[in-house]
């Protein structure tokens, strides 16, 4: 899943990590380092998901398809220029600075880019305004927050995580196998998530904007309005920049290179966080208009920041229906549908899947039609006969990052549409 935690957790510093241009990050490991202690599998979210039972508080009618949650919130940040710069309202990146303004955090590991690699996701540590306001917005390739765990270990105080679902889901396992990590999180912010790009996107895009690679200084996949553009700024002094709009960019390119194990994922909306943060798509957005935050209270801990950050004036929000959340993520609700279907066929043709429990996936793929469920099974069925599903990914690995053999590129592709 590449979200970093299994090079974290390694004991004998046996894993690094790898970016592969058409399939994502993925660990390698030192044959002769490793002991086979079993810790990295043992923390990983792409192997093993389990929710817990859910707390009475939280809403019934939204349990089965998007998890605990107690209370739906729309809003946006007060301050106009975190705002501006969010990909949505801003609320998640307000939510860090009140924390490091107001709770005495040490810091934020969250995700920004490489200085000198503009292509290229790094975990960073936060711990200022400016900082936040630099790492702004959505980052549409692969990215491995998990890595840098033990600057929250290191640090003298708590601090924040901000991550996608998967790396969530591991920062709470992380913080299961030992105890004394388990109050070092203040707090967990999940974005929500349709599926990790391989970089491979993010090429497809600068081709068809007529850019290539080295002459990129900057790229923003969205923010600076709402869901603001995808822009790549270009090296020299003129600054010039190439534009695209969010629809076209993640619609027609980024999305059909999503990695193959994230449309195997049955949490899109960060049910392990405290507080998740995505867009209220149900609103039709007019030109110029101001970004929009829907937010999710998932714990006590979340509702306690949020509503001191409300009254704190960081955030501005107003209380919403539950019924905004499915009208406003309508292809996450399919996914999750869908998902029962896809892995019992993959399960029927010997092919590993991850296990899940207290997902309700049953339950959901039941509330598909007829015709939706034998889609879910029938085109799975298709693909794994006629996209080579059936082959194990290769292995051999080029020092650009490439993998020898064409099966896992079009494997990382194979359940796009």
């Amino acid at each position: 899943m590449g979200c970093g935690a299994c090079a974290a957790t390694c004991p004998n510093h046996a894993v690094r990590l790898i970016d592969i241009l058409d399939s994502g990050i993925r660990p390698i490991v030192d044959a002769q380092k490793c002991r086979q202690c079993g810790q990295c599998v043992l923390i990983c979210p792409g192997v093993r998901i389990v929710h817990q039972a859910f707390d009475r508080k939280t809403i019934p009618q939204l349990r089965q398809s998007w998890g605990p949650i107690l209370e739906v919130w729309e809003g946006y940040a007060t301050d106009p220029e975190i705002r501006f710069k969010g990909s949505s309202g801003g609320v998640a990146t307000a939510l860090a600075l009140y924390c490091l303004e107001r709770e005495q955090v040490s810091g934020v590991l969250h995700v920004g880019t490489r200085s000198e690699a503009p292509l290229r996701n790094v975990a960073v540590f936060s711990r200022t305004r400016e900082e936040l306001l630099a790492r702004t917005g959505s980052r549409y390739s692969p990215a491995a927050p998990c890595e840098k765990f033990e600057w929250i270990q290191e640090a003298a105080h708590p601090s924040v995580f901000i991550g996608k679902p998967c790396d969530v889901v591991a920062v709470r396992k992380l913080q299961a196998v030992n105890s004394p990590r388990e109050k070092k999180v203040s707090l967990a912010i999940s974005i929500f998530c349709a599926g990790m790009p391989a970089t491979r996107g993010t090429h497809d895009l600068l081709k068809v904007l007529g850019v290539k690679p080295e002459q990129v200084e900057e790229v923003r996949y969205r923010g600076c309005g709402w869901p603001g553009a995808t822009t790549v700024r270009l090296k020299g002094a003129d600054g010039r920049t190439r534009r695209m709009t969010y629809a076209e960019s993640w619609g027609n390119i980024l999305c059909n290179c999503t990695q193959f194990r994230c449309r195997l994922c049955p949490d899109s909306t960060g049910e392990f966080a405290d507080i998740s943060c995505g867009d209220p798509w149900y609103r039709e957005i007019q030109p110029g208009e101001d970004g929009w935050s829907l937010v999710l209270v998932r714990t006590e801990r979340g509702r306690d920041i949020l509503h001191s950050a409300m009254n704190a004036d960081s955030v501005k929000l107003e209380r919403v229906d539950p019924g905004t959340v499915p009208r406003s993520q309508e292809a996450l609700l399919r996914r999750r549908r869908h998902l029962w279907g896809r892995l019992l066929m993959m399960q029927m043709m010997r092919i590993p899947i991850p296990h899940y429990a207290g997902f309700s996936l049953f339950s959901n793929w039941l509330d598909l039609s007829f015709v939706e469920k034998l889609r879910s099974t029938g085109g799975t069925l298709r693909r794994i006969l006629f996209r080579g599903w059936l082959r194990p990914l290769s292995r051999t690995i080029r020092e650009d990052g490439s993998l020898q053999a064409n099966h896992a590129d079009h494997a990382s592709r194979s359940l796009s549409g």
